[in-house]
């Protein structure tokens, strides 16, 4: 393939197929980004930290290879460049493995194939052009303040926001959440996911998020039952939104006490033989960032330490609910 003219910013994409290459094209031009292909990681030229705004790493280049072996080479390749990991194949499994290495950033399954039944499949295009073009733009132009819904949603859709100062006031909100998404005309299973992520967005910023003057987490061993009020500057925002497409819920704090650790730890219970169960030391025995994840289609986690975290997730509502979650669930961090 063509080197990219001079002076342009340029992502390293790592793919042999050739459908999933001409979705990747379309999303690297939605971030403005050009292309540098290679079949395989042993094929990238060696980079200095810079060169490159991101790797695009497609798993499906050997779907026996443990995702991170395939990391740690193209990071060899590509030393401090952001990876971005997309997978066709057992994408469950594979990209939540690929969040071990610290330079993932994004995991992106291929459209269709996240469900059990479509597991083994061996031919998958590639991500939602769109969806993937926005986090990329995202990635390589970061920004110091929180986004909420916007990014996620058509231009001109209106956006509602509410500010919630304690644990009571976290159910009447909860309910205006719902009385919005109801107005949608949405299937029951679309309204339960999106009363689950409201839901436990807001608990973890209300109970996990807030910490004392030396630090420490104030509440995360409460049980979420006992009643919490906020101070003036620990009051959480909540913004949400519908196109018609995608419902989109967003939540801050001003504490900035996730870390991209503690996030991949928390969505790696994934994969647990059993299913992610309740642990104790937290009272909401850590499952609420795992709720969240695989309830949405997009998680996008985004933060400052000691400023700010905002997590907004993105559920698409047209169509149906199986072709919803069949979709699958990506994250991307900005941390």
């Amino acid at each position: 393939m063509a080197e990219p003219s001079t002076g342009a910013r340029r992502a390293a994409v790592v793919c042999r197929h050739p459908a999933t290459l001409r979705q990747l094209a379309q999303s690297l031009g939605v971030a403005g980004l050009a292309m540098r292909q290679a079949i395989g990681p042993a094929f990238l030229p060696r980079t200095a930290k810079g060169e490159f705004e991101v790797v695009v790493l497609d798993l499906d280049i050997d779907p026996d290879a443990p995702p991170t072996t395939l990391i740690d080479a193209v990071v060899a390749a590509c030393p401090g460049t952001p990876v971005v990991a997309i997978a066709g194949v057992n994408p469950r499994h594979r990209l939540v493995q690929a969040l071990s290495a610290a330079t993932v950033t994004a995991i992106v399954p291929k459209l269709g194939t996240w469900l059990e039944s479509a597991a083994g499949a061996q031919i998958a295009e590639g991500a939602d052009e769109q969806e993937l073009g926005v986090a990329l733009r995202r990635l390589i132009n970061p920004t110091p303040i929180p986004q909420g819904p916007l990014p996620y949603l058509l231009a001109a859709t209106p956006i509602e926001e509410r500010v919630v100062g304690s644990s009571q006031e976290k159910d009447s909100v909860l309910g205006e959440v719902m009385h919005y998404a109801e107005r949608f005309g949405l299937s029951d299973e679309k309204l339960r996911r999106i009363e689950v992520i409201a839901d436990e967005l807001l608990l973890n910023a209300i109970y996990d998020a807030p910490r004392d003057d030396q630090g420490q987490a104030k509440y995360a061993t409460l049980d979420r039952r006992t009643p919490v009020s906020l101070g003036a500057q620990a009051q959480v925002r909540l913004r949400f939104g519908c196109d018609g497409r995608s419902f989109v819920v967003s939540v801050s704090d001003r504490f900035g006490a996730l870390t991209r650790t503690i996030l991949a730890n928390h969505i790696a219970r994934v994969l647990e033989a059993r299913g992610p169960r309740p642990r104790g030391g937290t009272g909401g025995a850590g499952l609420g960032l795992v709720l969240c994840f695989t309830s949405s289609n997009q998680l996008i986690v985004h933060g400052s330490a000691g400023r700010f975290t905002e997590v907004t997730s993105v559920v698409h509502v047209a169509g149906s609910n199986r072709a919803a979650m069949a979709r699958g669930s990506a994250l991307h961090i900005f941390l």
